[in-house]
């Protein structure tokens, strides 16, 4: 029997993605700008890197917040993703968000004998990866527009593959997949922007999958978290100097672990939060603030103490939310992200852990 899956070490081989990077990216921790015309050795350390590397920022504005808008993936997550999906070499393939274009060319790589469609919001993003992948040789259909809408004049598609994440999974591309079909796309919540979901379609019209590893992307731009273009609480939070002032002895690190985090995202999703580190001889202090629009808490940690100082504004106490949200998680075995998922209908979506005890839904549902 003929194997139609792609053989991934040559697709990747054969398509490598220094071609699709910009003269100037920013990478790194701190964001570093590497422009290739004054620094070629850094910018090629930097391709040739299993790295993230940000191509735009601000959206393509002179703006001045240096807020990344746009990147290429690093080449690992890029195969997990690819993985993941699964194509055939025959398959019918929507891509949303091309970026760069270096998916979309693996993709047209590995679909021997499909086809790709990929779409782009940003109309300046889709030039450079259309100017790219035709110097390349590839000539994948390519659409400006909002992806979150898919493409039903392509449909129905056998694989669906997002480069950038979701709050909530359109249900136009459920209705865009064939039953069978599988949609890959990184997935969060305003508190928690982690997960990689696999969903599969049903024949009822329904996608339900679990999350199959750790992947944070930018949101899609309509999807955007309030913290995610400011710098300054202060542009979230108002009066963040007016508070009601209490002590908890809730430790507020083990709080912050990855899948802790995850779960408390999961059933507080309209809550988002952003933590502060001291430094110098500071550097182990750091205060976490958390906020919904109307309420928000700021919890500080000091390393040996025994009790946290817990200031708070707003008709929710939501410190005391983020405490039973934990206890709940922890009273549940602590499960990992990956025991996790999301089921899409027409009305909306759900979340849910699957336990011991069988399926349990965590946290609201959201509409469409």
């Amino acid at each position: 029997m003929t194997d139609t899956r792609p053989a991934w070490d040559r697709v990747f081989a054969d398509t490598p993605r220094r071609p699709y990077i910009p003269e100037v990216v920013w990478a790194g921790d701190d964001d570093a700008r590497i422009d290739r015309s004054t620094d070629p050795s850094a910018w090629e350390e930097a391709v040739a890197a299993d790295i993230p590397l940000v191509t735009q920022v601000d959206d393509g504005t002179d703006a001045g917040h240096m807020i990344p808008t746009s990147s290429v993936s690093m080449p690992f997550l890029v195969r997990l993703m690819l993985e993941q999906l699964d194509p055939n070499t025959d398959d019918n393939v929507l891509e949303i968000g091309t970026g760069s274009g270096w998916s979309t060319a693996l993709l047209a790589t590995a679909l021997t004998r499909g086809r790709v469609t990929s779409i782009e919001i940003d109309p300046l993003v889709a030039d450079q990866a259309r100017a790219a992948l035709f110097a390349c040789d590839f000539e994948p259909t390519l659409i400006v527009g909002d992806g979150l809408r898919g493409h039903k004049e392509g449909a129905p598609y056998d694989r669906l593959i997002a480069t950038m994440a979701v709050q909530r999974v359109p249900y136009e591309w459920v209705e865009q997949v064939r039953p069978g079909g599988v949609i890959v796309t990184p997935w969060g919540t305003p508190y928690n922007n982690s997960g990689l979901l696999r969903s599969v379609v049903a024949d009822d019209g329904t996608a339900s999958g679990r999350f199959v590893g750790n992947a944070a992307f930018m949101f899609a731009r309509s999807q955007r978290r309030r913290f995610e273009d400011r710098r300054l609480v202060g542009d979230v939070i108002a009066d963040p100097d007016t508070a009601r002032v209490r002590h908890t002895a809730m430790d507020p690190r083990p709080i912050r672990e990855e899948h802790a985090d995850f779960a408390i995202g999961l059933r507080l999703p309209e809550v988002e939060h952003r933590t502060f580190f001291g430094s110098g001889d500071r550097a182990e202090e750091f205060t976490v603030w958390y906020a919904d629009g109307t309420s928000w808490a700021a919890i500080d940690y000091k390393p040996g103490v025994d009790s946290f100082e817990v200031n708070e504004s707003g008709p929710r106490d939501l410190w005391a939310e983020i405490e039973a949200a934990y206890e709940a998680w922890c009273a549940q075995g602590e499960p990992t992200r990956e025991q996790h998922g999301v089921t899409v209908t027409r009305d909306g979506q759900s979340t849910w852990l699957d336990g011991p005890n069988g399926r349990v839904e965590i946290g609201p549902t959201s509409g469409a």
